[in-house]
């Protein structure tokens, strides 16, 4: 059983960096990125969390800091399954001459379905309002993300993920973001837990954004740390 989840793993992977023609990655349109993120969530109480995380982005196929994103939440569980958010978000934009700082705020509701035939689905909707010069104003945009994660085996510490998040933009901004289409994110990868309060996700993201001549595929390298702080 354990060879057969891991041939599947890998198999996952395959497909997932197959999907994207090779050829794309000298097209003009196209980016090969690295993205790292460390997230610790706390518990204030039985129903109170924290949320705080960190995630520098390489761009320029990884030679220069593009962008860094701290985020900070509160979050309530209003259901047994269902967390409730409310968070900043601070984004120095380092790509190029001199830097610019965008502001967040976001809303979002978070919930973990029952597992269905071992895999564990939880689904994220997130509404932001961004600010960053020389927009004209706040710009809005809702994200919503789907994720599942399955157990390699009974005695491993490995498991395979998945997930689709779609963004878009619901009003125009004056030299900022038009309304529609923002940009999809399709990704797979591997977890692996090392104790019931670290894990680390390591997968590739394909990134589909809308550009006022098209579409932008970027593919993108992720590596992510997981803490989970008790009370």
């Amino acid at each position: 059983m354990m060879v057969r989840d891991r041939r599947m793993a890998r198999a996952v992977l395959a497909l997932a960096l197959l999907a994207v023609p090779a050829t794309a990655w000298a097209q003009d349109t196209s980016d090969g990125q690295v993205w790292m993120q460390a997230l610790a969530i706390g518990q204030l109480g039985a129903d109170w969390r924290t949320h705080v995380e960190v995630q520098p982005r390489w761009m320029n196929d990884a030679s220069e800091l593009g962008l860094t994103i701290v985020r900070t939440a509160i979050g309530r569980r209003v259901a047994p399954r269902l967390t409730a958010w409310l968070g900043h978000a601070w984004v120095p934009r380092t790509l190029g001459a001199g830097v610019r700082h965008e502001q967040r705020l976001w809303q979002q509701l978070s919930y973990a379905a029952p597992a269905v035939a071992r895999w564990t689905p939880t689904v994220r909707l997130r509404v932001e309002q961004r600010w960053l010069q020389p927009w004209d104003g706040a710009s809005h945009r809702v994200r919503l993300l789907a994720r599942a994660q399955r157990p390699l085996g009974a005695a491993t510490p490995w498991a395979v993920f998945t997930y689709n998040e779609a963004m878009f933009t619901l009003d125009h901004t004056r030299r900022g973001p038009a309304r529609g289409f923002d940009r999809n994110r399709l990704a797979a990868g591997l977890v692996r837990r090392f104790s019931p309060a670290v894990s680390s996700d390591l997968g590739y993201i394909w990134e589909t954004t809308a550009i006022p001549r098209g579409r932008r595929n970027d593919h993108v390298l992720l590596a992510v740390l997981n803490l989970s702080v008790p009370r």
